[in-house]
């Protein structure tokens, strides 16, 4: 008995020797892992809201425009037939574009000149009535009355032919519509048909403008208006281009955006190599040097127009609304609303 409870310890004993390598190991491996897996992400940071001297440099962004602009719209009816150009190709002003199939106002254009032709036969007959019969009445040969009826088939004739004549003109006013041409020299700038496509009146074919009249369009913040007016000399940059240059504002629009509370601005831009509607472009303007409320872009959050800041007050954190301005330097936002001087938010 004694000696079964001795070999029974004995390979327990043996047991235990052979795992103590093993977690041992174990012990090394979890060390050699560095930051376990459950770590928490790095959170929040607390910061307090800045008051900052600006520049009296302010920058905005927009996007060029042509003046000069023209969307050619079919005005008939038709499958199109002829298509000349393409977007990017230089016209000259009447210039043939887009040709539509018009065979049904051919047609309607045949008939109106048949029209007209018989209209002008029987104004002849009943001219020649008239002339033939009014000798004969002042000899009274012919009573009034045959005479009046005569008169009145000459008068009946005369407007049928001017409706007939009215209706001849339409009909080939109709019958041009199916040749659009250029209603200047420009740049085709987008084309939105193809060769067989079905031609309805109001629908868009081409785009086209004159490169002559690009400018820079943009909306810059209504507290900036005393300082931007028609004539206030900006620069103008075409990052995509390398382009700069100065220039002076054409057109300040006075209507206040609702959404946006900006003005739009405008001012030319010369004709520059590769330069084209649509392309981004920025407008920086002289103010005067002011303090602004600022803040670290990340705080920012926007959702759809909202913009919105997480406030830390009472040791609790709220959600507030905001109206940005300006973006500053050090990756800093200008708050034009909804914050005070020494408040603290949250910065992702």
């Amino acid at each position: 008995m004694i000696t079964g409870r001795v070999s029974l310890l004995a390979i327990i004993w043996v047991g235990l020797i052979a795992l103590a390598p093993t977690g041992s190991l174990c012990a090394q491996n979890a060390a050699a892992e560095g930051k376990p897996a459950d770590r928490n992400p790095e959170s929040p940071k607390i910061v307090q809201v800045e008051t900052l001297r600006t520049q009296g440099d302010v920058t905005v962004s927009g996007s060029v425009v042509a003046r000069q602009t023209a969307v050619l719209s079919a005005r008939v009816s038709g499958y199109i037939t002829d298509l000349k150009v393409d977007a990017g190709d230089h016209v000259s002003n009447g210039q043939e574009l887009v040709r539509i199939d018009t065979k049904e106002l051919s047609e309607r254009e045949k008939e109106a000149r048949a029209a007209l032709d018989s209209a002008n036969a029987d104004l002849s007959n009943a001219e020649k009535d008239l002339h033939r019969y009014t000798p004969l009445y002042e000899s009274r040969a012919v009573s009034k009355q045959q005479f009046d009826e005569i008169q009145k088939k000459y008068d009946v004739a005369q407007a049928a032919r001017q409706k007939a004549r009215a209706a001849l003109d339409q009909a080939g006013t109709q019958l041009s519509y199916g040749d659009i041409r250029a209603p200047f020299d420009g740049i085709i700038a987008d084309k939105m048909v193809n060769v067989g496509d079905l031609a309805m009146p109001g629908r868009p074919l081409l785009t086209v403008y004159m490169p002559g009249t690009l400018e820079l369009v943009a909306p810059v913040g209504e507290q900036y208006a005393k300082f931007i007016k028609e004539g206030t000399q900006v620069s103008i940059a075409i990052p995509s281009l390398g382009f700069r240059q100065s220039a002076s504002i054409r057109e300040v629009v006075p209507q206040t955006s609702e959404q946006t509370k900006t003005i739009t601005v405008k001012a030319p831009i010369p004709d520059t190599r590769g330069l084209n509607p649509g392309v981004y472009g920025t407008l920086t303007f002289h103010t005067v040097s002011s303090e602004v409320i600022a803040v670290p872009l990340q705080a920012v959050r926007i959702v759809g127009q909202l913009q919105t800041v997480r406030v830390v007050r009472d040791n609790r954190i709220e959600t507030r609304y905001v109206r940005t301005g300006r973006k500053l330097n050090d990756e800093k936002i200008e708050i034009l609303s909804g914050l005070d001087p020494d408040e603290k938010i949250l910065v992702d």
